[in-house]
C-alpha cells in the first residue's frame, strides 16, 4: 500500500527541486502516438504551459513520474508508454545538447553527454559504463533523495523503461545501425505488456535482473561515428555547461552550489566562506539566501555527500577507504556511520546490492 508523498516544501528541502520541462514536445507526440491527448493530464496537475516562456516552466518530478503512470494506463494494450516516450524523446529545446550529442567522435563520449544532459532532464537519473571482458552495459539508476523510497510505491521503473527506450534510439541513430547491441536487462517481473519489449529494442529482453541495463559489444564504444565533427562538438559542451549553470542559479542558492561540486567534489571542503567567495557574495548573504529557501550550507554539503557516495559505490572501481577521503570524512568509521544513517546500511553491503 502505497503512503502519501511529503509535502513539496518538505520534498523542495530534501533537494527534490522542480525541473524544466524541457521534454514537453515527446510528452505531446508519445500520447498522441498512443491514442490521447495529455493536456487534460497536464492541466489536472497543475502544470501550466506558456510556450512563449518555456524556459521558465517548472515541474516536480513526482509529478513527471505520476503522469507517466496516468499514460500507461490510458495507452491502448498494443503501446506501451514509457517506450514510446523514450524513443519519441529529443533535444528539441537544448539545442546544444543535441548539438554535443550528434558530434560526439565514439558512443563512449555520446554516453558521457547523456550524462551531462540528465542533470538538465532528470536530475535523479544515475547513468554508469560497466566494462567486463568482451560486454560493457549502461546501467540506468534513479538515486531519489528521499528516504524509505520503496514505501511511497513511485512507478520508478517506469522511468527506467524510458531512459532505456531513449538510449537505445540515440545508440541507433548515432551509429546508424544495430551491430553490436547485445540484450537488456530489467528489475522486476516481466509486465503485462512484456511482449512488446523484445520487438521494440530488437534484442532479448531479461527480466527480474539486478539492474536496469542495456548490454553491447564492449568494442563499439570506441568505434569512430560519422557525425563527428570536434570543433562544433567543443562550442557546444562550452554552451551545454553555460546552460546547467544558468540553471543552477535559476533553482537557486543551494542548487548552483551543488552545480559547482558535481562538476567537481573537491569543493566540498570547501567552507562557508570559500563557497560564498567563488559565488561572489558575503558568507552571510549566502547563508541567508539558503535560509530563505530553506536550506543551510551543512545541509547541502551532506545531500552531496550522499549523493556522491552513492555514485562512487555504484562505479565499483573506488575503494571505500578512498571514498571517505574524497568525501572529507576523518576515516573510513566515520563515513561508514555516515552512510548508515542516509541508506541503513553499511557501504560495502550497499554496494553489494547494487552489482
Amino acid at each position: 500500500m502505497r503512503i502519501p508523498l511529503p509535502p513539496q516544501a518538505v520534498l523542495e528541502a530534501m533537494g527534490i527541486k522542480p525541473i524544466p520541462l524541457f521534454m514537453l514536445s515527446a510528452w505531446i507526440k508519445a500520447a498522441t502516438k498512443c491514442g490521447f491527448n495529455v493536456q487534460p493530464l497536464f492541466k489536472e496537475a497543475g502544470i501550466k504551459i506558456d510556450l512563449i516562456r518555456l524556459e521558465d516552466a517548472r515541474v516536480s518530478p513526482v509529478q513527471l513520474i505520476s503522469l507517466l503512470e496516468q499514460c500507461v494506463a490510458l495507452s491502448p494494450p498494443d503501446k506501451h508508454f514509457p517506450l514510446v516516450l523514450g524513443d519519441t524523446f529529443a533535444f528539441e529545446s537544448l539545442p546544444e545538447f543535441e548539438t554535443l550529442l550528434t558530434t560526439s567522435p565514439t558512443l563512449r563520449e555520446a554516453l558521457r553527454v547523456a550524462d551531462l544532459a540528465r542533470r538538465m532532464v532528470l536530475p535523479w537519473l544515475t547513468l554508469d559504463v560497466k566494462e567486463e571482458g568482451d560486454l560493457a552495459k549502461v546501467i540506468v539508476g534513479l538515486d531519489v533523495p528521499i528516504p524509505n523510497v520503496v514505501a511511497y510505491g513511485l512507478p520508478l521503473q517506469l522511468v527506467s523503461q524510458a531512459i532505456l527506450a531513449c538510449i537505445r534510439k540515440f545508440g541507433r541513430t548515432l551509429q546508424g545501425s544495430e551491430t553490436g547491441f547485445v540484450g537488456v536487462t530489467m528489475q522486476g517481473p516481466p509486465p503485462p505488456n512484456a511482449a512488446q519489449f523484445e520487438p521494440f529494442f530488437g534484442v532479448p529482453v531479461t527480466f527480474n535482473a539486478t539492474q536496469d541495463a542495456l548490454v553491447f559489444e564492449r568494442r563499439i564504444l570506441d568505434l569512430p561515428l560519422e557525425g563527428a565533427f570536434p570543433a562544433l562538438h567543443e562550442q557546444a559542451h562550452f554552451l551545454a555547461e553555460q546552460r546547467l549553470g544558468k540553471e543552477a542559479r535559476r533553482q537557486g542558492v543551494a542548487a548552483e552550489i551543488e552545480e559547482f561540486i558535481t562538476r567537481d567534489p573537491s569543493l566540498l571542503a570547501l567552507g562557508v566562506e570559500d563557497m560564498a567567495d567563488r559565488l561572489n557574495l558575503h558568507p552571510r548573504t549566502l547563508q541567508r539566501r539558503l535560509k530563505d529557501e530553506g536550506d543551510s550550507y551543512l545541509n547541502v554539503q551532506a545531500r552531496m555527500r550522499h549523493r556522491l557516495a552513492c555514485q562512487w559505490l555504484r562505479q565499483g572501481d573506488v575503494s571505500i577507504d578512498d571514498i571517505s577521503v574524497r568525501l572529507g570524512f576523518s576515516d573510513r568509521r566515520a563515513f561508514t556511520a555516515a552512510f548508515k544513517r542516509w541508506e541503513g546500511n553499511t557501504p560495502s553491503a550497499w554496494r553489494e546490492q547494487q552489482v
